[in-house]
């Protein structure tokens, strides 16, 4: 696995440690307490401290590990304790091998005390500002170690015409961006595309484009520009837009999420 991005944000008394990858997005928080709303994300949890509350429609769970499927309502308290999360975007071999070992047919999946141990052991909340990508690299892989993930062997071929598509989002304009636009890559019409790409993805090719938007946002905000310029050059209508979106798939807005945060490209 490769990973393209590492980057730490420290939050005058609180810290939030990003790590971004191609295939995922970890944090390492204490300021962590969100209202209800989904992603398309599948997010592990793992208390560092103790355990925490997660609601999900009827349900409520006091745990200390757990792996939630992409697209599930649920809200979060973390009491300012430290937690973990892995948010993994779930089309990816990674978030395949999750589906496939811990969710199959079942949404939630709470991780065993013994795995939950050892990946407290990791020691990931005190890597932070002298965080090394080789570090991280060791931490992830041995996180997938723990969870029996490392040799987890997949047979993951999606169609040619959704890989190019996919590699086309990556190289363009996202304030250009459409499903009008991506079906005359491929010769398709705009509801076959459509079709094809929640068919081999697993969800909707407009939920894709708006996680990619909200990612190159934020990596523009945490650069030093203003919300509202990040919001229109990732291809947002307007700052409260985004912040509509944000608030939708995070649970919390953006200033929340950012708010005195200083950003350090490792």
């Amino acid at each position: 696995m490769v990973i393209n991005k590492l980057s730490s944000i420290k939050i005058l008394n609180n810290q939030l440690i990003l790590f971004h990858s191609d295939d995922h997005v970890a944090f390492v928080t204490d300021k962590v307490d969100t209202s209800y709303h989904s992603h398309n994300y599948i997010q592990i949890t793992i208390g560092l401290e103790q355990d925490f509350y997660i609601t999900r429609e009827k349900d409520s769970f006091y745990t200390r590990g757990i792996i939630l499927d992409s697209n599930i309502s649920h809200k979060l308290h973390g009491y300012n304790e430290w937690q973990l999360y892995l948010l993994i975007n779930p089309e990816s071999i990674f978030g395949e091998s999750i589906k496939r070992k811990f969710l199959h047919e079942k949404e939630v999946y709470l991780i065993g005390e013994e795995e939950i141990n050892d990946i407290v052991k990791l020691n990931i909340q005190s890597t932070p500002e002298k965080s090394s990508l080789i570090e991280y690299n060791e931490f992830i892989e041995k996180f997938r170690e723990i969870l029996g993930l490392s040799n987890f062997y997949l047979d993951h071929t999606i169609d040619s015409r959704i890989q190019e598509i996919l590699k086309y989002i990556e190289t363009y304009p996202l304030d250009r961006l459409s499903v009008k636009e991506l079906s005359n890559v491929i010769f398709l019409s705009e509801s076959r595309l459509s079709h094809l790409f929640k068919e081999e993805i697993g969800i909707s090719l407009t939920s894709y484009i708006l996680h990619k938007k909200v990612e190159r946002a934020f990596y523009l905000i945490l650069n030093g520009m203003s919300i509202t310029d990040a919001a229109i050059e990732a291809g947002f209508s307007s700052s409260s837009h985004f912040t509509n979106s944000v608030r939708d798939k995070l649970g919390m807005s953006p200033r929340i999420i950012i708010k005195n945060s200083r950003y350090m490209q490792v």
